[in-house]
Parts: C-alpha cells; structure tokens; sequence
C-alpha cells in the first residue's frame, strides 16, 4: 500500500434544508464528517452554535436531521473510509456513536471542506494527494478546538478512558456520582464536560452504546431477547421493548426479523 493508499474520500455534500426532513434509519457504510449551522435538533434539544459532526461507519442512526418549523441548516459533509479515516474517528471518540463537537468559530472548518470538495472535483492524482493533507489539517484544527475545551481537573485521557469503558459494558450500572468524585469535581460540572466532549448528557451516550449493543446482539446472534435486555442493562424484557422501541420506532423481535429477511 502506498502512503497515500489509506484514506478514500467518496463525496463531498453542501445542501440547506429547511424544516423537518423525511428522516429513517440507515446502516453507515462509510464515515460521515461535516459541519452544521443554522437550527437543528439533537437528542430532542434545539442547538444554535456550529457543531461538528463525527458519524462513524457501521452503525445504525437517523439518515439526517431535523430543524424547527421554518428554520433552515446548514450541513457539509465529506463521506470517507479507509484505516487513516478509521484512526481519525477513533482519535475523537466517534466509533459507537455520532460525535459532536461545538466549535467557536466554524470558518476554518468550512474552509477545509470546501476545499476538500474543489480537490475531489478536480480528480487529478495531484490534488488526490493533497486532499489527505488538508484531511490532516482539519484534523489539527478539530483537535485544537477540542483542547480548548476546559476541562478543569479531568484529564481528557481519563474522560476517553471511561468513554471506552461505556462502550464496552454500556449494561453496567454507571455511577456518575463516583466518577465526578474520582476526578475531583462536582457531578454538574462533570456532566457539563462530558456533555461539551461527546455532544450529549452521560444518559444519553450510555442509552446510544445499548441501542447499539442491543441491534448487533439481535442482528448477529441468536440469542433470546430476555439474554439481550439482561446485556444491555434491562432486568426484564418489557422495559427493555418499551426502551428499543421509543428509539428505534419498532419492536426487537420485528427488528430482529426484518434484518434477516
């Protein structure tokens, strides 16, 4: 493989939408990096500030947003794959779940990406080489905004550490009491750091790992869904139906036998 071999940029989007969009499911094919503006809704919140968005590969999640009545977004967004994409997307916590990262000042990003779309316009093997190092420089400039972010007593190592701990047991009974008292902070401050790294509440990325946890188990084994509710947390199955269903909009048997068909 050759140096530039390990990162495959596949399409570059720039579109506003206005509204509501006729938003479903998808399974990611590949991973989806990109900056919104205007208004637009995640976990139910409406946001207003730039926002960078990091949407792994190989996940099942909502194939668009959704904005308030009569308020447009703004989304641009590269599609890639390939093991220096992979690295990057890890290197940001984006590997269960979408990552969101506010940024101050979104120019430089936009930037990037409109640069990045006139160099896969162009085609030529020059310019293939060159979108890897602007691929890098947005990459600097994400990790910039990211150190910028005051974590005052949390170490951003420690913080991923149990990003990666959730992800792997996300059935686990987590006390965020305990980890706010480990890293010697209260437990508002530590949610508001944690919530300003990863784009959503503790809750909210433990409840993201178990649907994630749940539609692999239900996908790729054949284990009963009482085993899958116990994995994912869930000390019966009806709780845990009423939870799959309130996030996938149908039920885990139905689910279940759709993907097998």
């Amino acid at each position: 493989m050759g140096y530039f071999d390990d990162f495959q940029l596949l399409n570059v989007t720039d579109v506003r939408m206005c509204g509501s969009s006729d938003v479903r499911m998808i399974h990611t094919s590949c991973h989806y990096i990109g900056i919104i503006r205007g208004s637009y809704i995640i976990e139910g919140n409406t946001e207003n500030r730039p926002m960078v968005y990091l949407t792994p590969a190989n996940i099942d999640t909502l194939g668009g947003w959704f904005s308030p009545a009569g308020s447009y977004r703004d989304n641009l967004y590269i599609e890639c794959t390939g093991a220096r994409a992979d690295r990057f997307m890890s290197a940001f916590s984006a590997v269960t779940a979408t990552s969101f990262i506010p940024v101050a000042d979104p120019e430089p990003f936009i930037c990037k990406l409109l640069e990045l779309k006139h160099l896969f316009a162009d085609g030529s093997l020059l310019h293939r080489h060159r979108i890897i190092l602007c691929f890098e420089e947005f990459a600097v400039l994400l990790e910039s905004e990211r150190q910028a972010v005051n974590y005052a007593g949390i170490s951003r190592c420690n913080l991923e550490n149990v990003l990666r701990q959730i992800s792997r047991e996300p059935g686990k009974k987590w006390d965020f009491s305990a980890l706010a008292s480990a890293a010697g902070i209260t437990l508002r401050h530590w949610n508001r750091i944690f919530s300003r790294v990863t784009g959503m509440p503790p809750g909210s990325f433990v409840h993201a790992c178990r649907i994630k946890l749940a539609r692999e188990l239900l996908t790729s084994t054949d284990i009963q869904i009482k085993e899958i509710a116990g994995k994912c947390g869930f000390e019966n199955v009806s709780d845990f139906s009423r939870f799959f269903r309130k996030n996938c909009g149908i039920s885990p048997g139905r689910y279940r036998r759709n993907r097998v068909l």
